[in-house]
């Protein structure tokens, strides 16, 4: 995608541009790199104090010159045990980062200093050991807190100087060297917690990256996945490295809802990967694309027809390619939509000018056979009315497929609404008010448009009793509740019901089995329910019963 997109969070990145690391001054919330390296630096302070431990006893180098031998092992072994104990409890204290860390180096400060102390002083050279722990804290504390340990280990140095001072006599070379090993220890936090802070920075924005581009290419895969076109990426060589699921339906590799890895031996990949080296072999410039017919499985069937785009790489020509499947029925199937939503738009623009000269004709008509006394002739009279009639009707479900508004959703009383439809529909259509039966099964109410009701219950009582019984009781309304706040409002009749070859095209448009039908009425009526977030369909009933089918209007309430 040529776009980048990003799901962060807008303050992801605050605080970042300077060498400050705001997650090391609260006690939650520090990167995992601070914990590692505290880690490291618990794991370090172990292997100090065994040292120090172990070469006591060889006496090597200024070890010899120990003045507090005794303390100095003690030092060294309280060291050791404390390490121990912070390595151990590092976890545990894991939300308290900034506590630990000063605890950690305050007790790194102070036994150094007791060694240093122990040894004889700032001239001994344990001083310098004071330096590491300062350091330690600059790689994962703050400016502020580490001139404070750094300040720390000086008072240290220059204080045990100042007391050695007065029990031997005060010495301006060693107390010149403790100033000089402190103003070291704040010239290495400095460049240390400097160096680290950009280190930090960089690392931040290195997260940042490989979060954004993690996000694109999960964002990425979910569009590719979901496209209706088949992705193919293939290498140089011709070797299949990602497909998503449109492609391997095109390939017949999707077998009861799992996606099967795409065969290289597959018939169908072999003319794809066919097609790519003619195409690649090709004259320069190549064609855009290539229309393919894919061979036909051992299933059966129609054998695929498809058209490849290759999308080659601009920039390297080892990159891999891209082919994307686009199946051909499915294109033409889209370009007949558009056709019929053409034809449509015209039907309606024809239907609203037949309107006028239909009137005209039924008005002549009307007039004319005031004056006819002959039977036959009246007999032709009737003939154009009823079809002018039907005309009419055609002219007016067109029209209202047309103009169909947005609906305007009503609590309806079901049983009320019925008690005024039917006797104004069975004198509309002169039926006998016997044949329908009304059976409220439940007293909720249905939310739905009341004129769209009106034309989907006149459209499925006017089919019902097309091929119902004259029986009384031959068209049943039933209203009733099911599981999960389902409303159902149901329209049986005892005719013979549908067959199943007509179930599937019944709600077809221009679709009818009565000669005088137009084939629009269950169409309108499944339309209107569409609109009104409601679902219409037929179900048959066992042949037992007294009522062999019905048309169902689902809603929920």
């Amino acid at each position: 995608m040529s776009s980048r997109i990003q799901l962060q969070s807008p303050a992801a990145g605050a605080g970042t541009g300077t060498g400050v690391r705001p997650a090391s001054i609260r006690n939650e919330g520090a990167p995992e790199s601070f914990w590692v390296s505290m880690r490291y630096f618990a794991i370090s302070r172990i292997v100090v104090a065994a040292l120090l431990l172990t070469i006591v006893p060889l006496q090597i180098g200024t070890i010899d010159g120990i003045i507090d031998r005794r303390m100095f092992v003690l030092v060294a072994g309280a060291y050791l045990v404390l390490g121990v104990i912070y390595l151990a409890a590092l976890n545990r204290g894991r939300p308290y980062f900034t506590s630990q860390l000063i605890v950690h180096t305050l007790t790194d400060l102070i036994a150094m200093s007791l060694l240093t102390h122990a040894a004889g002083g700032t001239g001994s050279g344990f001083g310098v050991l004071l330096i590491a722990p300062i350091a330690a804290a600059a790689v994962v504390g703050t400016p502020l807190l580490t001139a404070f340990f750094a300040a720390v280990a000086t008072l240290m140095l220059i204080g045990d100087t100042i007391w050695r001072g007065l029990e031997f006599g005060l010495d301006s070379v060693a107390l010149f060297q403790a100033a000089l090993t402190g103003a070291a220890g704040f010239v290495a936090g400095a460049v240390v917690n400097w160096v680290a802070g950009r280190l930090h920075v960089q690392e931040q924005l290195a997260s940042r990256r490989g979060r954004d581009l993690r996000n694109q290419l999960a964002v990425t895969q979910l569009v590719i996945s979901e496209l209706s076109e088949g992705v193919l990426v293939v290498d140089r060589a011709g070797r299949l490295k990602t497909s998503n699921p449109a492609a391997r339906t095109l390939l017949g590799v999707e077998t009861e809802g799992v996606a099967a890895p795409i065969e290289p031996d597959g018939i169908r990949w072999q003319a794809i990967t066919a097609a790519l080296a003619q195409w690649s072999q090709g004259p320069v410039p190549r064609p855009d694309s290539v229309e393919l017919t894919l061979p036909a499985e051992s299933t059966g069937g129609d054998p695929p027809r498809v058209r490849l785009r290759f999308l080659a790489p601009l920039h390297d020509a080892d990159d891999d390619m891209v082919i994307m499947v686009e199946d051909q029925r499915r294109l033409e199937d889209r370009a007949q939509q558009l056709k019929l939503a053409s034809m449509g738009r015209l039907s309606a623009s024809i239907a609203h000018e037949i309107r006028n000269p239909l009137g005209a004709i039924r008005h002549a008509n009307s007039l004319l056979a005031e004056q006819l006394h002959e039977p036959p002739l009246e007999r032709l009279a009737r003939i154009v009315e009823q079809n002018s009639l039907r005309i009419n009707r055609v002219i007016e479900d067109v029209l209202s497929i047309a103009r169909r508004e947005r609906a305007t959703l009503e609590e309806i009383d079901i049983q009320a609404f019925l008690h005024s439809l039917l006797p104004e529909f069975v004198a509309q259509v002169g039926a006998d008010a016997q044949r329908i039966s009304v059976r409220p099964l439940h007293a909720a109410r249905l939310r739905f448009d009341s004129n769209c009701l009106r034309q989907v219950l006149v459209n499925l009582l006017t089919n019902a009793l097309r091929y119902a019984s004259t029986r009384p009781d031959a068209v049943a309304i039933e209203w009733r509740q099911l599981a999960g706040d389902q409303l159902e409002l149901r329209i049986a009749d005892d005719g013979p019901g549908l067959a199943p070859e007509t179930i599937q095209h019944v709600f077809e448009p221009f679709f009818t089995t009565e000669a005088r039908g137009t084939g629009l009425g269950l169409y309108l009526a499944r339309e209107l329910c569409h609109a009104n977030g409601a679902a219409l369909r037929y179900e048959p009933a066992p042949a037992a019963g007294r009522y062999h089918g019905a048309f169902v209007v689902t809603s929920a309430r």
